[in-house]
């Protein structure tokens, strides 16, 4: 390999060893090379003697090619500089702070994982309680009294016996909510429970987007916070983009709150994600006459009430589009119906009163369902004076009317309840003090 002058440029050195050029680049950076460099001009220009090259050849014994891409930027900085200039002293220095980067966003990718969109199945670690919990979920999902009760009793059971399974705290949340819908709890029992859940699932696993979607739930309609609900409801969608019942609730809230393209986009998204669903499809028509989609909404009842007679929930929606009509006794009687499928005995007393009342005259229906609405006000168990407000304006009293609406200024209510707030605004449409009262009373936040 001896050989004697001086040769020129990368190229020609390489050939030297029958290398290519960013191999011998790399040698001279990394197993000092002997590669010398004339000044001037804008990069320089690299020359090596022939001996000083074979003598350094003989010293490195067998030579090895270790390929490693070189970027043509990081070739053109080669060039420019001597070729010694990268020390080991400087590569160690670069391999550590490298291994500082990597470990700093391993921790960054760590500490936010929990953000990340998270579909996993999870099951209790003993194959009974899995079971069970199977069970409990199939329960909540018929959405009877009896099932929801059944799924409660099983969830309990979950939770006794494996108390660290997140999911089973956050179903149970969801059974606390659906209680309350569909017979068995008072608003006040069942918020107060779901929320107890919703929190202890969220402290045992913070990314169970189950547990988000319970709480912005709790905060919306017993706390009355749609900001914060609306915060809730996306970070749960944000770790489970293609849940249903998050698209599902998350839909129902933002209708209730006035927002309705937004509420048809949500609940078009739960739809289609869970196809047949009674409840997505019941909430969707419900939604379509709170915006105003009148003829849409009657005739997705129609269709619903024609292949699902036995769904509560269809009665409940209804009996108040009855109710909005002037129709009282079409309203008693669906919303007998809705008691009877729910089992709500308290529901079922207050309907035979109303059917009683009927015998006498719209008037007296009237006077029945004023006064339940003004004690459950007394008793707090209703919070708000939309419904004893809606009552006044379909009873066309004007003076019972502007009664409800300042008790509710004075008390600094905020309103959401969009569709029966919409039908009020329309009954009293070229009243200017009862739609200044209205319009007060519902300006509130976005979800």
């Amino acid at each position: 390999m001896k050989r004697s002058g001086r040769i020129d440029g990368w190229k020609s050195i390489a050939a030297h060893f029958g290398r290519d050029r960013t191999t011998v680049m790399r040698w001279a950076q990394q197993r000092g090379l002997p590669v010398k460099r004339l000044p001037g001009g804008k990069t320089g220009t690299v020359y090596a003697l022939a001996e000083e090259l074979d003598a350094w050849a003989e010293s490195q014994g067998k030579l090895e090619d270790e390929p490693q891409a070189i970027s043509p930027a990081l070739e053109e900085g080669l060039s420019a500089i001597p070729p010694k200039i990268f020390t080991r002293k400087k590569a160690l220095i670069g391999a550590f702070v490298l291994i500082l980067i990597i470990a700093s966003l391993s921790f960054i990718v760590l500490r936010f994982s929990s953000d990340k969109p998270s579909n996993a199945v999870r099951l209790p670690s003993n194959p009974v309680l899995a079971q069970t919990y199977m069970e409990a979920r199939d329960s909540w999902a018929t959405r009877t009294p009896q099932s929801l009760e059944r799924a409660e009793t099983l969830l309990l059971e979950v939770t006794n016996k494996e108390p660290q399974f997140a999911p089973a705290w956050a179903s149970l949340a969801d059974v606390y909510l659906l209680r309350r819908e569909f017979g068995g709890l008072d608003d006040k029992t069942a918020f107060t429970r779901a929320e107890a859940a919703a929190v202890k699932a969220k402290q045992l696993d913070p990314s169970l987007a189950a547990a988000h979607r319970a709480i912005g739930f709790v905060q919306y309609w017993w706390h009355d916070d749609p900001r914060s609900a609306g915060t809730s409801f996306r970070r749960a969608l944000k770790l489970s983009p293609q849940d249903p019942q998050t698209h599902f609730w998350f839909g129902t809230l933002l209708s209730d709150n006035g927002q309705h393209v937004e509420a048809l986009r949500e609940l078009k998204k739960a739809r289609l994600l869970e196809p047949g669903s009674r409840a997505i499809q019941t909430e969707m028509a419900w939604a379509q006459w709170a915006a105003g989609n009148d003829a849409l909404a009657r005739g997705e009842f129609g269709k619903l009430l024609e292949a699902n007679a036995s769904f509560a929930l269809i009665y409940d929606c209804t009996s108040e589009v009855k109710l909005a009509d002037g129709d009282y006794l079409g309203y008693v009687s669906d919303l007998t119906e809705f008691a009877r499928l729910t089992g709500d005995a308290p529901l079922m007393a207050h309907a035979k009163k109303l059917q009683e009342a009927s015998k006498i005259g719209i008037e007296a229906v009237q006077a029945e369902l004023m006064s339940k609405a003004l004690v459950e006000i007394r008793a707090g168990t209703r919070r708000k004076h939309v419904w004893p407000t809606f009552l006044a304006s379909i009873a066309q009293n004007r003076e019972q009317t502007l009664v409800h609406l300042r008790n509710a200024s004075r008390r600094q209510e905020s309103w959401g309840d969009a569709a029966r707030v919409s039908q009020i605004a329309r009954l009293w449409q070229g009243d200017s003090e009862i739609t200044g009262l209205l319009a007060r009373l519902t300006a509130r936040p976005d979800a």
